[in-house]
């Protein structure tokens, strides 16, 4: 098994590239292992997503905020493995919830096995993560539980407004905080708390990865619209037949097509000629630009948080990654 590599991803210094897919090997050795299980069902379909790829960002992370402190740290390789299992649990949970056939190009456990057996699945890579922290100590299992925590708050604040045109951008923000930003800033905390960089770079950390994640959140909306499905590994404009309505549609909405628009999802999500109407209006020059300038936003406050960090190959890789959160989506930086 190895990750999917994205262009651009890739850190700019060759030997710190090298010294973090190394470690990043470790850790796709370590998931494997960390999901087997008695039950061949199980184990296969905990497995599933896994065996995928994924470009790995939050282990990634994890392992560049260790270079804070001591990079050469043994926990931050379980860290990784712990903060990737949880993300990869709440991408089965997702997954029931949007009924999605694919996810990484592959069918969706749910798809493949069911809802019962991806529910189970991700719970069960919950427990695993679970278990791997508690070798990490008392303050990494409070973290990791009190980040879960934080993610199912922003899942279900999501799952309240499904189909709601009313939806403020103030509460689609709070929700990606919750949903995605907050394992993200775990993801950097985690890697300063392991290698026991000082408490003021830990915070700094934390705060980088927020708006990192807030960023790439958005960011991720814009490519839900305007990718190709070989691209995403599912069908583009899936939160808009969902119902889900992320920043653009919101922007869209109050633009000079919201009474179309309006009227395109009065019964709901739409579907047919009426979801291809909709996408089109939602893909629009002026709501993509406007959801491209808060990527910018966030992805600036990113960079400015990590100046605050040593000048080093670690922070110049922290910062690539932000500008690329920026520039895939076709956001200035």
């Amino acid at each position: 098994m190895t990750r999917a590599e994205a262009r651009g991803l890739s850190i700019p210094d060759p030997e710190v590239e090298a010294q973090v897919r190394a470690r990043l090997d470790d850790v796709e050795a370590s998931l494997e292992k960390a999901v087997r299980a008695d039950y061949e069902i199980l184990g296969e379909a905990a497995f599933h997503l896994l065996s995928a790829g994924g470009k790995r960002l939050r282990p990634m992370l994890v392992l560049l905020s260790g270079y804070f402190g001591d990079r050469t740290d043994p926990r931050l390789v379980p860290g990784a493995v712990a903060i990737e299992l949880t993300h990869v649990a709440t991408l089965y949970h997702d997954d029931v919830m949007d009924e999605a056939d694919s996810r990484h190009g592959v069918p969706s456990v749910n798809a493949q096995w069911g809802n019962s057996v991806a529910i189970l699945s991700g719970d069960y890579l919950f427990a695993r993560a679970s278990e791997i922290s508690a070798d990490l100590g008392a303050e990494v299992t409070r973290l990791l539980a009190r980040t879960i925590a934080t993610v199912c708050d922003g899942q279900i604040r999501e799952v309240t407004v499904t189909g709601n045109l009313e939806q403020s951008e103030k509460n689609y923000m709070e929700t990606i905080r919750r949903k995605t930003a907050a394992l993200i800033a775990t993801s950097c905390r985690l890697g300063g708390m392991l290698s026991e960089a000082s408490a003021e770079l830990v915070d700094l950390l934390d705060r980088f990865g927020e708006a990192l994640g807030m960023g790439f959140q958005v960011s991720d909306d814009i490519m839900d619209l305007i990718s190709t499905e070989q691209e995403l590994g599912k069908e583009p404009g899936v939160d808009l037949r969902q119902g889900v309505y992320t920043l653009p549609m919101l922007y869209a909405m109050h633009g000079a097509d919201g009474p179309e628009l309006a009227e395109l999802l009065s019964d709901g999500p739409p579907a047919a000629e009426r979801f291809g109407r909709a996408l089109e209006l939602v893909r629009s020059e002026e709501p993509l630009k406007s959801a491209r300038r808060v990527v910018t936003g966030e992805v600036r406050r990113a960079m400015e948080l990590a100046s605050g960090l040593p000048q080093g190959p670690a922070r110049e890789a922290l910062e690539h990654i932000a500008r690329f959160i920026a520039v895939r989506c076709g956001a200035s930086v």
